[in-house]
């Protein structure tokens, strides 16, 4: 019966030779299954006697996939040499690495949600597992994502930014001690032997190799080489901008809390606590107890933030629209914001951060006259329109004599 048992966990498991399923224990709460595995040893073709070679056993558990309602976890009994090998590969889909606390079957589970849109709380409900284990899975696919982008812009070791590095045209500061030994070696040796093209080109290769395999610690030394995606801080400004609360006076919160709107949110936490402020905004006898509500719903969006991107997504689109109908701006083709970039002293602002953005956009558009400048300016006065009332009016007054 237990032969059978385990026949059919193996089969389940897609266990395949030398592994096998050792034991399976229930534990005793009986909300968790345990599975051990072992490597069989491999037999001599000359001998019954199976190959016994001196290694230290170790044994690892993972997390795996739910079985219904039960957590399930693999551990397995190894070799060191058995346990470095799946670290360094990709691992059995009923196995890990030696540094992960999941099997790659979950770990890919984790990784089709993420792809599909679902946000880490969704997918711990949907797996029915901790969102530290999500949460966890998901920085290091990002960190992924990241590093990959970085090292797809580092240059080729043909790029003269690598030989400059050793000579001291360039000037590469950092921080990081591995890479201030490494380099102040291979620059001796190419101080050495300033003729000598192969060793020269064995530093370039060795210092790029040092580049590819530590890229997530060499982040600021990316950029120093030109190796950074140049719309990567648009993109990440554009985020923090799209993510916004509408203040506590905004009437935004109170059409949510009297139910004029609804979030159709999927949060279920967000969902109770919605029904819980409502509650104590109904009955609210005057607007200090009303804006105390709006506070702790503002709270509970700034703690959750990282699980309720679509909703945050909502409120700012509509924060958004209030400012557009409050303020009318010229559309970005009007030729005022072309002549903003070509003549600094046409509009006279006091404010630094535009002073400081006109500086760089117009020096961009007087190189390559491109769109993105203007469209970026056009951007920052309607982000900025209640900081910058004075300046849109003069803006709105220059556009009509034109």
């Amino acid at each position: 019966m237990d032969s059978l048992k385990n026949r059919d966990m193996a089969q389940i498991l897609g266990l395949y030779s030398p592994w096998a399923i050792k034991d399976i224990e229930l534990t005793n709460d009986a909300d968790a299954i345990v599975i051990h595995l072992e490597k069989q040893a491999d037999r001599s073709r000359f001998s019954f006697l199976p190959n016994q070679k001196k290694s230290q056993q170790v044994t690892r558990r993972w997390q795996h996939v739910r079985f219904g309602h039960v957590n399930s976890f693999i551990e397995a009994t190894m070799t060191l040499d058995d346990l470095a090998e799946i670290s360094e590969s990709r691992p059995p889909a009923f196995l890990g690495a030696e540094n992960k606390r999941i099997t790659r079957e979950l770990a890919d589970t984790i990784r089709i949600a993420h792809s599909r849109q679902l946000n880490a709380e969704m997918i711990s409900g949907l797996l029915g597992i901790s969102s530290d284990v999500v949460e966890a899975e998901i920085r290091e696919i990002e960190t992924e994502e990241q590093m990959k982008q970085h090292v797809s812009l580092l240059p080729l070791e043909s790029n003269p930014i690598w030989r400059d590095i050793l000579t001291d045209k360039v000037k590469l500061s950092t921080r990081l001690l591995p890479l201030k030994l490494l380099l102040s070696r291979l620059k001796l040796e190419v101080s050495k032997n300033l003729d000598n093209v192969d060793v020269m080109q064995k530093s370039i290769s060795e210092l790029r190799g040092f580049f590819l395999r530590h890229a997530h610690q060499l982040t600021h030394e990316y950029e120093l080489i030109g190796a950074k995606d140049t719309n990567e801080q648009t993109k990440s400004r554009s985020v923090k901008t799209k993510l916004v609360l509408p203040g506590t006076k905004n009437e935004i919160w109170h059409q949510l809390l009297a139910g004029e709107f609804d979030l159709n949110t999927q949060s279920m936490p967000l969902k109770l606590n919605l029904a819980q402020q409502r509650r104590a905004y109904a009955s609210a006898t005057d607007a200090q107890q009303r804006v105390d509500v709006i506070r702790k719903l503002q709270l509970f969006f700034k703690s959750n933030a990282r699980t309720l991107i679509p909703e945050l997504t909502i409120l700012t689109q509509m924060l958004q629209a209030q400012q557009e109908q409050k303020v009318k701006l010229p559309p970005p083709d009007h030729t005022i914001w072309k002549d903003l970039l070509l003549d600094d002293q046409l509009l006279n602002s006091d404010k630094i951060n535009y002073r400081l953005l006109l500086s760089r956009l117009k020096s961009s558009y007087r190189r390559n006259h491109d769109s993105s400048s203007i469209e970026q300016l056009h951007s920052f006065f309607s982000q900025n329109a209640q900081a910058m009332t004075d300046e849109i009016k003069i803006i709105n007054s220059l556009a009509a004599s034109r």
